[in-house]
């Protein structure tokens, strides 16, 4: 079976290297380099204990209150647009409670299979940095204390396993000794794991090549189009037929889509980091910074300190005032780290539905076209369970529990309204 994936980031390869390990003949069609787009600078953290809905009770009280401060951990951008308006009456409504008890009880499910789908990519040869070392989550204040063990009580009436642990303030500084000794104790995600997105892409890249695979880098996609009973992609000069297409674009994905006639509600999510050199006093220890909504990474030579979730961005221009805002809120909890100068700044779009909800699965109306997309922070956390799912749906018209919820016909709308050719693809 001929498949192409269009996108090249953690996901998209993924999903290309779990088809091409089941036999299938595979082409990755991406805009840029393999990896160079979300996948490039953020945490690379495999979280089931931060796998929770954007959208929930409280994050609209919040996103106001941080709407005249954009250097605010969430900013949703002020617009007109009528997409964006209709996202956003979406997203409010997808913030009740018992919405985002649904969503969580999802992402959960899926959580719990993340960690052994890293493990099966491992097992295939894919080579990563991965780091199996607890996630720490420190607390400065006694609200935020009190706020992080409802969270860990939320999380097992969702049916999660015991994922967090409280531990004192001397616990948590024997795990991490530069933590500030305003610390007052903490949680600990013990399960939780991290890979350098980076090392994980071009791991994924270089085994899904080695399996027969192609690649098409710096190749935007122009134009896909029914051939037959099959698909066409164009991207310039360069042509590909398959039997089925995974559109893994991020936002793009939504872009090509409409040109097919079928809306799907996502939005640019744009988060920030900065990587700095690994030092003697850079702490050794990932850690979350619940209340600025920070994390911390700890690679083998690297350390990462990276958020916000700015919805809605046009750009990928650096905003010095977001980036000196994670930058202060890691000093303020670390205040021995000696942060080098001149750390490597970077930003980028992740995708994020109204729901909060990644979709995963087929696009209703248009046979042999699918989705996996809407991932928001959760890419690297789901991408390994994402390919192999999409991939048993391809190849095997197999559809597993875990995509119940993720599937694309809860949102997506406007397929068959303006019936296009279906034969002869892209011109």
């Amino acid at each position: 079976m001929k498949v192409i994936v269009v996108g090249g980031g953690a996901v998209g390869l993924c999903v290309a290297e779990a088809l091409t390990s089941r036999g299938a003949e595979v082409t990755v069609f991406e805009r840029d380099r393999c990896g160079a787009g979300a996948s490039a600078g953020n945490a690379g953290w495999i979280t089931p204990s931060l796998a929770v809905p954007v959208p929930g009770p409280g994050v609209i009280g919040e996103s106001l209150r941080w709407l005249v401060n954009p250097s605010g951990p969430l900013w949703i951008r002020p617009t007109l647009s009528p997409e964006m308006l209709g996202w956003v009456a979406r997203f409010v409504a997808s913030c009740r409670r018992s919405a985002y008890r649904r969503g969580l009880a999802a992402l959960q499910q899926a959580a719990a299979l993340a960690g052994p789908a890293f493990d099966r990519l491992a097992a295939r040869g894919v080579g990563f940095e991965l780091h199996d070392a607890p996630l720490l989550y420190p607390a400065f204040e006694e609200p935020e204390l009190e706020h992080l063990s409802r969270v860990a009580d939320e999380l097992l009436a969702a049916g999660a396993a015991p994922l967090l642990e409280r531990i004192s303030a001397a616990e948590i500084r024997v795990f991490e000794p530069a933590l500030s000794e305003r610390t007052i104790g903490g949680l600990i995600a013990r399960v939780d794991r991290r890979v350098r997105p980076e090392s994980l892409c071009d791991g994924l890249k270089r085994a899904f090549v080695a399996g027969g695979g192609e690649v098409l880098e710096r190749s935007p996609v122009d134009a896909l189009g029914r051939d037959g009973s099959g698909w066409i992609v164009a991207s310039g000069s360069a042509r590909r037929r398959g039997d089925a297409i995974v559109l893994a674009g991020g936002v793009a994905s939504a872009g090509l889509l409409a040109k097919l006639g079928a809306r799907l509600p996502i939005v640019a999510a744009k988060g920030y980091s900065r990587t700095y050199p690994s030092e003697e006093t850079a702490p050794r220890q990932a850690l979350y910074l619940e209340t600025p909504k920070v994390a911390i990474s700890v690679f083998n030579d690297a350390v990462r300190v990276s958020g916000t979730l700015e919805l809605g961005a046009r750009g990928l221009g650096l905003s010095d005032r977001r980036l000196r805002a994670i930058t202060a809120a890691a000093q303020q909890a670390l205040p021995a780290w000696r942060m080098a100068p001149g750390p490597r700044d970077w930003a980028g779009m992740r995708s994020l539905s109204p729901d909060g909800l990644p979709f995963i699965g087929p696009v209703p109306g248009l046979a042999g076209l699918h989705v996996a997309a809407g991932h928001a922070t959760l890419g690297i956390t789901l991408a390994p369970l994402t390919g192999e799912l999409v991939a048993d749906l391809v190849l095997q018209g197999r559809s597993s529990g875990a995509l119940a919820s993720f599937d694309p016909a809860r949102a997506i709308g406007g397929y068959f309204k303006r019936p296009r050719a279906t034969t002869g693809g892209p011109r």
